[in-house]
């Protein structure tokens, strides 16, 4: 049963970090109630609260609350000024809070100080500190005579204790009304975590729908871009979607550009000086070259011809008339 409580009270209190902003150290406001249930039922403050809470505590005791726990207590003889209860915790474990309600910091009802810190403001309605409340209900005190036999001494106890409960009553109610006021209640010496309000859960539905609408705003969004990009690219590309997409000319690379020559300074001397100019070449034998030139590109251009080779008769009749013509040029020879 105490794992599920567990598992329920991180539940919550992660509800109330999402919705309202919580964050550890918790910081909790304890009453005098509340103070005198813990001791009663041998609990330890802190760690209980840190239980309860699943994460650090912090808590807080206002000075109108520690008036009403002085207030309670029997006067000593001897110093003239009221014991110091068992139930009290040192500073160290429970600071105090400083709270002025009017100019001579004079304490005021406990219920009426712990509401106004709780909500300074009641226009605005909000848990700006962001604090949790614990209460619990009264306890009766040890000069009160609830179980006396003297009749009148214990209705006047009755009477007290009833005051107290109806106080108890409107400090819990009074909180209820304020969204995002987290309340711990010891029952039964067992300290308890209460759920949402009414007023925090109409908070936490109203931040979880402006989520979900957030959310489906952002994929409507989504949804119409991928349509106005389909009926673009069906449409073809139009002019405002050339626009668009339209490049800017950008700037040349300036490694692949060619460096610009360095300009020589002249010389006060050679001013005025006009610079030798190259010879130019003859004109002949331009024209020399370019025509050996073409004559080679003709030469390179025309295909080599074939030799045809002659019969055999035809060259029997070319040797013998070759053997007739050197014979006469014998013979002349030796006339």
């Amino acid at each position: 049963m105490r794992a599920k409580r567990s598992k329920k009270y991180r539940k919550l209190m992660h509800q109330y970090e999402l919705t309202f902003g919580f964050h550890e150290p918790y910081q909790v406001l304890v009453d005098s109630n509340f103070l005198r249930a813990v001791h009663q039922f041998k609990m330890d403050l802190i760690p209980a609260l840190e239980r309860t809470l699943q994460g650090k505590a912090k808590p807080l005791l206002s000075k109108c609350s520690l008036a009403a726990i002085m207030a309670a207590q029997p006067i000593n003889p001897k110093t003239n000024k009221p014991y110091r209860p068992y139930h009290l915790p040192p500073p160290t474990e429970l600071p105090l809070r400083h709270c002025s309600h009017n100019d001579d910091d004079t304490p005021i009802d406990e219920v009426e100080c712990l509401l106004s810190l709780i909500c300074p403001n009641t226009d605005t309605m909000r848990n700006k500190e962001h604090y949790i409340l614990a209460t619990a209900e009264p306890v009766p005190l040890p000069q009160d005579d609830v179980n006396s036999d003297n009749p009148k001494q214990r209705r006047q106890a009755e009477a007290l204790m009833k005051e107290r409960s109806e106080k108890a009553v409107a400090l819990r109610s009074g909180a209820r009304a304020v969204p995002g006021v987290p309340i711990i209640y010891v029952k039964r010496s067992v300290m308890v975590l209460e759920p949402f309000s009414i007023p925090s859960e109409k908070v936490r539905l109203g931040v979880e729908k402006s989520k979900f609408k957030v959310g489906m705003e952002a994929a409507l969004d989504v949804v119409n871009n991928l349509k106005r990009k389909r009926e673009d690219e069906e449409d073809g590309p139009s002019t405002s979607a050339r626009d668009r997409t339209a490049k800017k000319a950008k700037a040349p690379n300036p490694l692949s550009m060619k460096k610009p020559k360095r300009r020589e300074k002249q010389k006060p001397e050679e001013q005025g000086k006009k610079k030798d100019k190259k010879p130019e070449p003859d004109s002949r034998d331009e024209g020399t070259q370019d025509n050996a030139a073409d004559a080679e590109g003709e030469q390179s251009g025309k295909k080599k011809r074939k030799r045809k080779h002659k019969s055999s008769k035809s060259g029997n009749a070319v040797e013998s008339a070759d053997g007739a013509v050197s014979n006469e040029v014998h013979s002349a020879g030796d006339d």
